[in-house]
C-alpha cells in the first residue's frame, strides 16, 4: 500500500513538472501573432541544436528571412520572443536616432563579481560610469603606444612561417593566427609575455585554450536557458559562462598590477593604459 502511494506521488509530481515545463516553453507562442509580426514558429531544442550544428547561426538567420521577403521578422529563443532586424534604415534608427530607447544589449550573468561588472555586462548608470572611465584608453595616441607589442608578436609569426617555408611544410593558418592573437592579448591586456607558437604547454596558454574551447554549443544553450541564480544553488557546478573558475586570470592580472605599483615600472600595454585611466578618474573624483 505504501509503495503504491509513493509511486502515485512520484508519477503525479513528474507529470506536474513536465506540464509546467511545457507551459513555460509555450507560453509565448502567440506573442508575435498577437502583434501582427511575421514570424517563425518556436523550434524544439533538438531542432535548434541540429540546425545550428549543420548550418551555423548566420545561415539560419539568413534562411529565416527568405519566406517573408522582409527584413524584420519575429522568432523565438526557446520561449523568449526575439526580433531580427535586417533593414539598414531601421538599424540606423536603433543605433543612432533612437538609441535612448534601445540602450541595453543582451547580458550573460556568470555570478563572477568582477566579470559581471565588465562594460559588456552593465546597463544604465553603471554602464555609463565604466564607459566614461575606459573611453580615454581608446584614443588613437594610446592605441599607437601598443604598436610595438603587436610588431613583436608579428615577428614571431613571420619566423614560424619562414620555418615552415624552408622545410616545405604547409602552414596551419588557423593555428598560427590563433596563437598570434593569444600572444597579443596576453602581452597587451595581461602584461604577460608568452610564446604560444613555440611553447604550447605554457600554463597561460593551456588555461586560455581550456576556457574558450570549453565554450561549446551546449554550454551556451544552458547559459541562455538557465537563470544565473540557479547555478548558485548548485555549488559543485560552475556557471557555463564562467571561464575563470579558479580565478587564474584574475590572480595573474592582480599580481602584475601589484608588481608595477610597487616597482613604479611602466609599460606600453593596454593594462597600463587602463591603470592610468583609473588613476586619472580617481583624481578627478577626489577633486570634485
Amino acid at each position: 500500500m505504501f509503495e503504491t502511494v509513493t509511486i502515485a506521488w512520484i508519477f503525479t509530481a513528474t507529470a506536474v513538472v513536465f506540464s509546467f515545463i511545457k507551459w513555460y516553453l509555450s507560453r509565448n507562442d502567440d506573442y508575435w501573432k498577437k502583434r501582427g509580426v511575421p514570424h517563425n514558429p518556436r523550434a524544439s531544442f533538438y531542432k535548434m541544436y541540429k540546425e545550428t550544428m549543420e548550418k551555423g547561426l548566420a545561415e539560419i538567420i539568413k534562411n529565416s528571412l527568405k519566406p517573408f521577403g522582409r527584413r524584420v521578422i519575429g522568432s523565438f529563443e526557446f520561449s523568449t520572443p526575439t526580433l531580427t532586424v535586417a533593414d539598414p534604415d531601421l538599424l540606423r534608427d536603433i543605433f543612432v536616432k533612437d538609441f535612448h530607447i534601445f540602450p541595453h544589449r543582451r547580458i550573460f550573468v556568470s555570478g563572477d563579481p568582477i566579470g559581471d561588472k565588465g562594460v559588456a555586462n552593465l546597463t544604465g548608470e553603471d554602464w555609463k560610469r565604466i564607459r566614461t572611465i575606459i573611453t580615454p584608453a581608446f584614443t588613437s595616441k594610446r592605441m599607437r603606444q601598443m604598436a610595438s607589442i603587436i610588431n613583436d608578436c608579428s615577428k614571431t609569426v613571420l619566423e614560424v612561417c619562414e620555418k615552415h617555408c624552408n622545410k616545405g611544410e604547409p602552414v596551419d593558418c588557423k593555428r598560427v593566427f590563433g596563437t598570434f592573437t593569444m600572444d597579443v592579448i596576453a602581452s597587451s591586456a595581461f602584461g604577460t609575455k608568452i610564446d604560444s607558437h613555440n611553447d604550447p604547454n605554457n600554463e597561460f596558454v593551456k588555461r586560455v585554450r581550456k576556457a574558450f574551447l570549453g565554450a561549446t554549443f551546449l554550454r551556451m544553450m544552458l547559459a541562455i536557458m538557465v537563470p544565473w541564480w540557479v547555478w548558485k544553488l548548485i555549488p559543485f557546478v560552475d556557471n557555463p559562462m564562467r571561464m575563470d573558475g579558479d580565478h587564474f586570470f584574475r590572480d595573474v592580472t592582480r599580481n602584475v598590477i601589484k608588481q608595477r605599483k610597487e616597482t613604479g615600472q611602466r609599460y606600453n600595454d593596454f593594462l597600463q593604459i587602463l591603470m592610468d585611466c583609473a588613476d586619472e578618474n580617481a583624481e578627478t573624483v577626489s577633486q570634485e
